[in-house]
Formats: structure tokens, sequence, C-alpha cells
């Protein structure tokens, strides 16, 4: 079997509760493992006022709900599954900010919002890049997370879609128009001599929003294999947050679910700072939507002069038509300042 594991013997306090997941491991658990350790990055009684990109773990009050405190903050979180999700953006290795990504159980509105705010399939980008009300300070997935959860529709900032990356070798021949849904794999791309290639799409948070959803360590393993029989590594996987990276630069969760998913404890590493610099940025079709811009919403585009819209629309590149954007989920409409079924 891959990978070398410690002894059944390490001590673990194994949680009891139906509702309440606290799994009390102790910091000499981490130095039990065997691998470098780094207490000044990953233990709250060493790390002192170090930067978020500094740290791997969390010690605030607020680390429990968010399911990223350090192995030494005792917390207490939910079994049910996080409100949250750790949002990738930009062209950083682990950069991203956590979302609400679902609705409320009084939510009684459309059951095609439910399901679409945690499992969006992106048919509509203007629907599915995330969104900030900036009124109550939340960020949310997509719009029908932010409609379900009763945002503020005139307060929402809209994250850009930055890119869709394409192969270099046939860069020259692509373009915008190009660019099709295509229902059955949920993808946006083109097609070039019968093979479809898949648009890679990425977001960039505007910088009027910065500051305002909890920072995250985004694109890590955060569970063990479902064919994996140890019980005690299972909890320890879900129960703190340690970030490590392997040789071949995976990065996971903490220890314990890096052993789970076959990496050697002797390989591990503390997740170095240098994986939040940016990498260099592929080629794209540049910024393609941004509903935020007074003076339009895409770049690198050509648009007719006479296909300007009314006020409260924006013109969607991907539809190419103007779009009511206050409202912009279908079936809904303005009603005393909220987005009401018709």
């Amino acid at each position: 079997m891959k990978g070398q594991y410690v002894a059944e013997s390490v001590a673990f306090i194994i949680c009891t509760s139906v509702l309440i997941f606290s799994c009390a491991l102790e910091y000499n658990d981490l130095e039990t493992l065997g691998f470098p350790n780094c207490p000044q990055r990953n233990s709250c009684s060493r790390m002192g006022n170090a930067a978020f990109n500094e740290r791997i773990c969390e010690c605030d009050n607020s680390c429990g709900n968010y399911r990223d405190c350090c192995i030494d903050r005792p917390s207490s979180s939910s079994r049910r599954p996080s409100r949250y999700t750790c949002f990738h953006f930009g062209n950083y290795t682990h950069q991203g900010e956590y979302m609400i990504n679902s609705c409320p159980s009084s939510f009684s509105g459309d059951d095609n919002v439910r399901r679409k705010c945690p499992n969006d399939d992106f048919s509509d980008p203007l629907l599915s890049a995330p969104v900030v009300d900036t009124l109550h300070r939340k960020a949310y997935l997509n719009r029908y997370c932010a409609l379900c959860n009763n945002a503020s529709p005139t307060s929402l900032t809209t994250w850009s879609i930055s890119a869709c990356k394409v192969s270099e070798s046939i860069s020259n021949d692509v373009t915008w128009q190009d660019v099709e849904y295509h229902s059955d794999v949920s993808k946006w791309g083109y097609t070039r001599d019968g093979q479809f290639h898949a648009c890679e799409f990425k977001f960039d948070r505007p910088s009027s929003v910065a500051g305002i959803a909890r920072p995250c360590r985004a694109n890590i393993v955060s569970t063990c294999p479902r064919t994996w029989t140890r019980q005690s590594y299972k909890r320890a996987c879900e129960s703190y947050m340690s970030v490590v990276t392997d040789a071949a630069n995976t990065a996971y969760r903490n220890p314990h679910c890096a052993l789970c998913n076959g990496a050697r404890a002797g390989g591990l590493t503390c997740l170095p700072t240098t994986t939040f610099e940016k990498k260099a940025k592929p080629f794209s079709f540049a910024l393609l939507l941004d509903i935020n811009r007074n003076s339009g919403d895409l770049v690198g585009f050509s648009r007719s002069p006479s296909e300007s819209c009314a006020k409260d629309q924006k013109y969607d590149p991907f539809f190419k038509k103007c779009r009511d954007l206050v409202c912009a989920v279908p079936g809904y409409t303005m009603v005393d300042g909220k987005c009401q079924q018709e």
C-alpha cells in the first residue's frame, strides 16, 4: 500500500456527539506523525501576528464555522455540510474566499433556485459568477444563493470573469464567436476538427469588495477516500487545518488528509508561502464579463453602438443581448426593493 502510516496507537479523542463535531486533538499529535513541522505557522500559541499567507490555519472565534481552526484551537462545529465554499480566484495557486453556498431552510421560492445555488451548471455565467452584498457584507457563490438568502439586490457587486483558457497552438484560430455552451458536459468551449475543447474560466474579485469575505486556502484535498477504513484518520482529517504539500505539490488540508490519500509523512512540508505568489497568466480571451463597469461590461469584444442597453440592464457577451441586472434570475422581479417570484 502506498504511503507510510504511524501506528494506530496515536491517541485521538473520538467525537461522540451526533450534532456537534468537536475533536480535541493535541498539537503533539502532529509531531508524532513524523513530518517536518512548522509551529510558527500552525500553532495558535506560537504563530503570533503572522499574516494570512504566512500561517496555514486560523485561531479566531469564527474558525469553527469555517472549519479552518488550528489543531490546538478548541472549537465546535456542526457535522452537517458547511454553508461555505472556498472559491478560488485570480492567478494565485491557493488564493480563495469563502462563499455562502446554500439556501436557508426557510426559503420558499423556486426549487430551481435552491438546486442551482450549490450545484450551478454555469449555463448562464451572469448568474453563476460570485456576488458580494455590500450592504450586509456577505459573499455568495452565485446569484441564486444571493437570491434565496434575501441579499439586497441593489447592493450586489459581481465578480468579473477574467479568462477562458485555450490551447496556445490554436489560439490564433479561436474567437469568442466560436465559444458555445455544451449542455452534455455543462461546459462552455469551442469545437475544432470534431473535438470539443472546454474553456477554463477564471474569476477576479473587484477591488471594491476586498476584505469583505473571509480568505481561504483553495485547491486542497480535504477528505479521505471512501475506501479508507481507519476512522480515526478520517475524523482527524476533517477536524482541523494545517495545510501541507507533498513532493508532487498536491496540497492537503492537514497531514492526516495527506496520509489517508497515500502521501508519505517524510515527504510532507508545510504549505510554502510562495504558493500564494502569482503564476504566469495563460492565454485567454482577456476580460469577458465585468458588469460593474459604468462604461460597459466587456473588454476585447466589438459591439455595435446600436446595442446600447436600458437602465438597470447590461450587455451579456455570452448570450449577446441586454440583460436585466438587478433581478437577473428568470421568473423574478423587483417588488418593494426585493427580488420576488412572479
